[in-house]
């Protein structure tokens, strides 16, 4: 509190005791001068009391405003921490890779490759820092109430999972990862949280670079071979545990941060795509964008340039959007869309809810791709045959997604579709850049 404001109280009470003692025998006949000397004083320890009293409340007030400011300070001071040990990582795996290199382009691509993605981590900093990290739940207090609820009845343990890389490696790193797989990891998926306590593990993951990426394969029909994989995220806490989209996606949208997830999935595609490409394979991928992120216009503003920078990335991205979405789009949203895709980027539509669509229309768009629930590829026979019908001339390919039985495969071969994609095929797994 100010000088002045003190001064101005102990005026105040002050001027009301010396008032009391002399004015107040001349108003109340039966009062004396001991009484007006009591009530005088009486006075002047009210109003000290209270001028304490303020004084302490706004001492208080200054120093949560304090800690605060501190607070927001030590987190945003760990976030610029951490993203920088993310782009020394990036650099060093450069010159590793550089330095395991036999040819002087091939080391000087290596670096410039790397430190493209640097930029672009440093373009995605400031999207991914939130302020407001700690006045949540600590994920660790989270995870300790879970494992209390849960004391009682131990997990079983199931053996490693597979790597998506295992598919481009060859047979003596197979079998390498094979006997480290022998000994089970137990694997613990997170369960019956709250949305604090999610919302909680979703900001932490995001500021501790815990995001994974898992890889689900779509394949050709009737050969069952791989052409494209699909982009899942998974958010892994401290201990290993994993909470799954089911569980957080709404919960991440409603607080703002769905975005951070879509940008840090697009930019764990971008590295796999970039190891893919060293192997020769010709594999795409299916990232699946929401639209907060679609809606993100200094994002996608970065991404473009990035992608233009590297235009060899372009062929091997398919951005994937939900029909309603895209159909919800704006005028500017759609062209920053095109700009993508007029770099070469592929667009596919999921989460259809209806087989009535102006196919030339979406074609037009640079839609590439349609992905159909087998539910309702097969609900009516009608409809079926003239969306296939209609799409035959049109750069427009089918994906019929969930298809987990041999059953459902055979219902599916009848048709003329290009593309699967399900358990049957494989389900989702690690992918470590």
């Amino acid at each position: 509190m100010p000088l002045l404001q003190h001064l101005f109280f102990i005026t105040i009470y002050c001027s009301l005791a010396l008032l009391a003692v002399l004015v107040g025998p001349s108003y109340i006949p039966d009062l004396q001068t001991g009484g007006a000397m009591l009530l005088g004083l009486w006075i002047f320890l009210a109003g000290a009391v209270l001028h304490e009293i303020i004084t302490r409340r706004a001492n208080e007030e200054e120093s949560i405003a304090k800690i605060e400011t501190l607070h927001h300070n030590q987190t945003v001071l760990r976030d610029r921490i951490s993203w920088t040990r993310r782009e020394i990582k990036g650099i060093s795996e450069a010159f590793e890779a550089a330095g395991k290199s036999s040819k002087l382009s091939d080391e000087q691509n290596i670096i410039n490759d790397a430190l493209s993605e640097v930029n672009l981590l440093k373009a995605l900093m400031p999207r991914l820092t939130d302020p407001f990290l700690g006045l949540f739940d600590d994920e660790a207090t989270v995870i300790q109430q879970e494992n209390q609820k849960k004391e009682a009845a131990p997990q079983a343990e199931k053996p490693k999972k597979s790597d998506f890389l295992d598919d481009f490696r060859n047979e003596t790193s197979r079998k390498r990862r094979g006997s480290a797989a022998e000994h089970p990891q137990q694997v613990s998926v997170l369960s019956d949280l709250g949305e604090t306590e999610v919302l909680s593990i979703v900001r932490q993951s995001l500021r501790d670079d815990r995001i994974d990426m898992f890889l689900q394969p779509v394949v050709t029909l009737p050969q069952r071979r791989r052409k494209f994989y699909e982009c899942f995220s998974r958010l892994r806490t401290s201990t290993g545990q994993v909470i799954e989209p089911g569980q957080y996606v709404a919960i991440a949208t409603r607080a703002g941060l769905i975005t951070a997830i879509d940008n840090m999935l697009l930019f764990r595609c971008i590295q796999i795509i970039r190891k893919i490409l060293r192997t020769a394979e010709d594999i795409s991928f299916f990232v699946n964008l929401s639209s907060h992120t679609l809606k993100d216009q200094d994002f996608f503003d970065d991404f473009v340039e990035f992608i233009r920078g590297n235009i060899e990335l372009a062929p091997h991205l398919i951005i994937e959007v939900g029909q309603k979405e895209f159909l919800d789009l704006k005028a500017s949203e759609l062209l920053s869309l095109e700009r993508l895709m007029g770099l070469g980027c592929r667009l596919s539509l999921d989460r259809m809810t209806t087989l009535d669509m102006d196919l030339k229309a979406l074609s037009s768009g640079r839609v590439r791709f349609l992905k159909l629930e087998g539910w309702l590829f097969s609900q009516d026979q009608g409809e079926t045959q003239r969306l296939l019908e209609q799409i035959r001339g049109l750069p427009i390919e089918l994906v019929i997604e969930k298809i987990e039985t041999e059953e459902a495969l055979v219902q599916v071969l009848d048709q003329d579709v290009a593309y699967g994609q399900g358990y049957l095929f494989g389900e989702p797994r690690p992918a470590k850049p």
